[in-house]
């Protein structure tokens, strides 16, 4: 970058007018320096130079964005197209329950508040509508707690991935819930991520450099990479494809985010879609949701008659198309639901309430949108496979600390550090131990106790676990013992 300092364009004068002048005294102090020196750099020239210098950074904004005005970045963001991408909520379960059976049905409503017991608390609220039913009390029942439970999905009531929670730690009840005793969320609730940052909104124009074209992996990730923190495009020849290894433009685009929608499918059953073999959306046991992928069942009901949880279960699909916008994730009658029930016949009105991962379909309608389908391209949106990892410590607090507190702190902590591992990555136990060091007021470790588990995928080896191209992981039971030293 050309520019030059005080120094170099006092230099420039002096040499300047002493070509002209020879004879004038320039030497610094005397009233013709001062004049024709010093007030033309203060004056006029430092400020242009500066000007120039800052309009060179601005051709090379990637290099020097930590000189440049946010305003002015943004500005030349916007002439690609490029817009900063806004924080995402961090989502889970919390269990509700109560320690006295059910005599009237207890309403959970969508945006019922709950939080974290620590000092600042993180707040989440219901998605979706949740009953629990007291004709149907006993399948609610949970016989090693004691206590009658439905789990409810949440969202946190900000953005950004300091509204996350440790297993265990979100059981304030904010707003009452008449019936409910308490609530408890049995693994993290994660996945907040922050708005996006200065620098990876300039990489998204340097990307686009490389080119728009969505045909390309190139094009897709640096497009869709404004969604999510991490993207993997699988294509043909590559082990991760999953739809007939790639032949015939099938791309499939893999991605981390969740974006839970509360939905109601009210399906009637025919005697023509049972026999006709042409009906693909029920058959005399289950029912294709239309929404997917699904994430949970709330209610169902057949001819208005609200089902017993035991009579139906949530099957998700394990096929081809598994977490996806195409999934075949579907509502099915269990054995019991059989037998009490008996099948879907002619006539049947089955309504289903649940919740899915709208996310998916947000960036499926955006490429598969006209202005941007590649022809060609046959694109197919996919959740990464979630890796749960779970934890168990033991550690002593230092004298006179609250062991309770600095637990809870430490296993949102630990839930955090997981949850912004990326795909590909490992969950180390050494890096988890350094976490919790960092935590204050805690004192000695018992490192013998270390121990991670990963559930869903992921290779174990050792203490730690490793991630492959389409895994990342989750924070799951952060189990946190206390340890006496003795």
């Amino acid at each position: 970058m050309i520019t030059k300092s005080i120094d170099d364009l006092r230099t420039d004068l002096k040499t300047a007018y002493n070509k002209l002048l020879p004879k004038i005294d320039l030497t610094s102090g005397t009233p013709e320096a001062d004049m024709f020196v010093e007030a033309q750099i203060a004056g006029n020239l430092q400020s242009s130079w500066a000007a120039i210098a800052y309009s060179q950074m601005l051709q090379a904004p990637l290099t020097y964005y930590n000189n440049l005005s946010e305003d002015d970045i943004i500005r030349y963001c916007g002439t690609f197209d490029v817009i900063r991408g806004s924080a995402t909520y961090s989502t889970g379960q919390v269990t509700f329950y109560t320690t006295s059976e059910p005599t009237s049905d207890i309403t959970i409503e969508s945006g019922t508040v709950v939080a974290t017991i620590a000092t600042n608390p993180v707040t989440f609220e219901v998605i979706g509508n949740y009953i629990m039913y007291a004709s149907i009390a006993s399948s609610y029942y949970n016989v090693t707690t004691k206590r009658w439970e439905i789990t409810c999905d949440v969202q946190a009531t900000e953005a950004g991935p300091d509204y996350r929670a440790g297993s265990s730690t979100v059981v304030r009840l904010m707003t009452s819930v008449t019936g409910i005793t308490g609530c408890i969320n049995d693994s993290a609730i994660s996945g907040g991520e922050a708005i996006e940052t200065t620098l990876n909104m300039l990489k998204r124009v340097h990307d686009k450099f490389q080119g728009r074209d969505l045909g390309t992996d190139t094009g897709i990730k640096s497009y869709l990479s404004v969604y999510t923190r991490d993207i993997n495009i699988v294509g043909a020849n590559s082990p991760y494809m999953l739809r007939d290894e790639g032949l015939g433009g099938m791309v499939d685009i893999y991605v981390i985010g969740e974006d839970l929608i509360s939905a109601t499918d009210e399906v009637t059953i025919t005697s023509t879609g049972l026999e006709s073999g042409i009906n693909t959306v029920y058959t005399q046991t289950s029912i294709i949701l239309s929404n997917q992928p699904v994430s949970s069942i709330a209610n169902v009901s057949k001819n208005n008659v609200t089902l017993d949880t035991t009579y139906y279960q949530l099957t998700t699909d394990t096929g081809l198309l598994k977490k996806s916008t195409e999934s075949q994730d579907m509502l099915e009658l269990t054995s019991l639901g059989i037998t009490t029930l008996g099948y879907f016949t002619d006539q049947d009105v089955i309504s289903i309430t649940y919740n899915y991962n709208n996310f998916l379909t947000t960036i499926q309608d955006d490429i598969d949108s006209s202005s941007n389908h590649f022809q060609n391209r046959d694109y197919l949106v996919r959740e990464m496979n979630a890796v749960t990892i779970d934890f168990y410590m033991r550690f002593a607090e230092e004298s006179g600390q609250d062991w309770v507190s600095i637990a809870s702190t430490l296993s949102t902590a630990i839930s955090n550090f997981i949850d912004d591992i990326k795909t590909n990555g490992s969950v180390e136990a050494a890096d988890i131990v350094g976490v919790a060091k960092n935590i204050s007021g805690v004192d000695n470790i018992d490192l013998t106790t270390i121990s991670l588990t990963n559930t869903g995928g992921g290779t174990k080896v050792g203490q730690d676990i490793y991630l492959g191209s389409t895994e990342y992981p989750v924070p799951g039971t952060m189990t946190i013992a206390h340890w006496t030293n003795s």
